[in-house]
């Protein structure tokens, strides 16, 4: 019993984590309102806030240099100045339903603030850039090199939030990423919730957000959202972020049309604003949601030009308030690359390199993706169905809404085979590598039309015959009960292996100095205990390399490594036959061992850790 509650309770900073990520969000929701007005879509108001406060970093932190805990605490005394004037204005600040939801939620919040990091990009990337801004106060540059970071030239909004979180609690806040994650799907439901009580014909400013719609708002971010994978919203990566907002977008933009098509001009004004706003922060969360900023630019552009009941020319005359706050925070960043960063991005191959030929198999490999997770793909199929028909029908409000999600979803997959084509290795675009991750940022656009297409449907054709009252409390008890039920599964990051890894690399840390230099070896690992010996070492000392299975000749290219008189430490993970020989030690299998040069340039045994199981 005590091991399982420890899958939820860890200890009292995880509550101190929980608290950091309710100010963050409070003060993005109180920026977001407060420039909404009284009339905007609140289930959007934390992601206008958050867009607000990534220029608030990104303009001043690149073109002035002003430190990070100045931005902070700017950005801090503006949302409670906001939140007060939205409080006396409204006489309330969050959406309707949310603390219900959150309510109805607080055992997958306990249980994601307990998550520790595990995952190759959290080590490498997600944690390792934030930990750079908590330390140094502002972005990379040539005076401040982010040495240890793979993807140090990468946008930064999402980095913002892991820096804010931990700002406020004092230190780095692993659980961060994940609880934000939770936090952006609750936010998410809300906004299929709108797309419900719109599907059905009534309101959605009206309509009271009971126990069993917030449960309902819940599960479709989660447990029947087709891209919800705990190893993706349970950590620090940016795919729920990503989805979320391609998603938010793309839902905002079919609002601007139809508000158009009614003559409510001023509301689209408004919608337009908020739109811009989250495109921006769409631009600015990974390198390639600068896409999706197209996309849904596009389908919205072709839509209204299709739809002669939409004022084209007034659509055009909302375009820079769509687009001018995206193309500013672009622009903003690439200046900063261009002259501080060294970075290496993904690139086209001339012409005649691309794969043209290798298409087919392309293809075959990226159907095959799919065809493994059947119910994304089943959902993605009707999606483009009901899109190509609405884009040629055009008559209804499902019509329109179809046309723009399938131009997104069709366009999205056709410009990840291009980049297979064009960009991607061989191997990679063999495998189609990383494609159903990609695919993760199309999660709320297929939740969004899945909710509204399914409200259209049973309101037109299933409410006069069948009644949901019998099952109306299943929500409930789904939302309960799975954080539960699954909570050994969803705690992925307490593999054995992983934690073992942290925990030698914590030990390591501790016995080297800036002087060292150390080497990792594992020639029958992937790579991962590289991966966490850096992440847990820090700055503390010189990391020069790994010896994974991936390597051909391990025994070669170990001697290789440790002939260099500079190596002065070896983390061991496995061995291969002759590592003994070549260090002139006895290595039990079974341990993790750490090795440093003696004076005579010998190496001696430090210290031994017997591994959860052998290699």
């Amino acid at each position: 019993m005590s091991h399982y509650a420890s899958l939820f309770v860890e200890g009292p900073e995880q509550f101190l984590a929980l608290a950091a990520v309710a100010v963050v969000w409070l003060g993005f929701t109180a920026l977001g309102a407060g420039i909404g007005g009284r009339e905007r879509m609140r289930e959007v108001d934390h992601l206008v806030g958050w867009a607000l406060v990534s220029f608030v970093f990104t303009v001043p932190g690149v073109f002035l240099g002003v430190p990070f805990t100045v931005l902070a605490m700017v950005s801090g005394v503006a949302a409670i100045a906001s939140g007060a004037w939205v409080l006396r204005r409204d006489k309330d600040l969050l959406a309707p339903g949310l603390v219900r939801m959150l309510v109805l939620g607080v055992p997958l919040l306990v249980l994601a603030s307990a998550m520790k990091a595990s995952q190759w990009d959290e080590f490498t990337d997600w944690l390792v850039i934030p930990r750079y801004l908590l330390e140094t106060d502002a972005f990379p540059s040539r005076e401040n090199p982010f040495s240890k970071a793979s993807l140090a030239g990468y946008p930064y909004n999402w980095h913002f939030i892991t820096y804010l979180v931990s700002r406020i609690s004092g230190g780095l806040v692993e659980s961060a990423g994940a609880l934000f994650n939770v936090l952006l799907w609750f936010g998410f439901g809300l906004l299929t919730l709108r797309l419900i009580f719109t599907g059905i014909g009534r309101h959605p400013e009206g309509e009271l957000i009971g126990w069993r719609m917030a449960a309902l708002a819940i599960l479709a971010g989660t447990l029947i959202n087709p891209t919800f994978a705990q190893k993706i919203v349970l950590t620090a990566y940016a795919e729920t972020a990503s989805a979320v907002a391609a998603g938010s977008a793309a839902v905002l933009a079919w609002f601007v049309l139809e508000a158009l098509r009614r003559g409510e001009f001023d509301r689209a004004q408004r919608l337009a604003l908020s739109l811009g706003l989250i495109l921006a922060l769409l631009t600015n969360l990974k390198q390639a949601t600068l896409v999706l900023v197209a996309l849904v630019v596009l389908a919205a552009l072709f839509v209204a030009i299709r739809d002669r009941g939409v004022p084209l020319w007034r659509f055009v005359r909302l375009l820079p308030a769509i687009v001018g706050p995206a193309a500013v925070i672009y622009m903003t960043w690439r200046y900063h690359l261009s002259g501080e960063v060294s970075v290496r991005e993904m690139s086209l191959r001339p012409l005649d390199g691309w794969y043209i030929e290798l298409i087919p198999q392309i293809l075959g490999k990226m159907l095959l993706v799919l065809s493994k997770k059947g119910y994304y793909l089943a959902l993605g199929l009707i999606l483009v169905g009901f899109g190509v028909r609405g884009f040629f029908k055009s008559a209804t409000p499902f019509d329109r809404f179809a046309a723009l999600a399938a131009m997104v979803f069709l366009g999205y997959n056709a410009f990840l085979l291009f980049a297979y084509v064009a960009s991607f290795g061989k191997p990679d675009a063999l495998r189609a590598a990383s494609y159903w991750r990609y695919n993760m940022h199309m999660g709320g656009l297929i939740i969004a039309f899945a909710a509204y297409g399914g409200a259209v449907l049973w309101h037109e054709r299933l409410a006069h015959r069948w009644s949901l009252r019998r099952i109306a409390w299943l929500p409930m008890a789904l939302v309960i009960a799975a954080p539960l039920v699954f909570a050994g599964k969803l705690r992925f990051d307490l593999d054995p292996m992983t934690m073992h890894f942290r925990a030698v690399g914590a030990e390591v840390a501790k016995q080297v100095n800036v002087e060292d230099r150390v080497f990792n070896a594992d020639p029958t690992g992937s790579g991962e205990s590289s991966a966490a010996l850096t992440y847990e070492i820090g700055e503390r000392a010189h990391y020069v390399g790994q010896l994974s299975a991936f390597h051909r000749d391990p025994l070669k290219y170990f001697r290789n490594a440790i002939a260099k008189p500079t190596m002065s430490v070896i983390v061991v993970h496995s061995t291969a036959e002759g590592f003994e020989a070549a260090v002139d030690l006895k290595l039990e299998p079974g341990q993790s061992h750490m090795l440093k040069r003696t004076e005579n340039g010998g190496w001696r045994l430090v210290k031994s850790w017997p591994q959860p199981y052998k290699n």
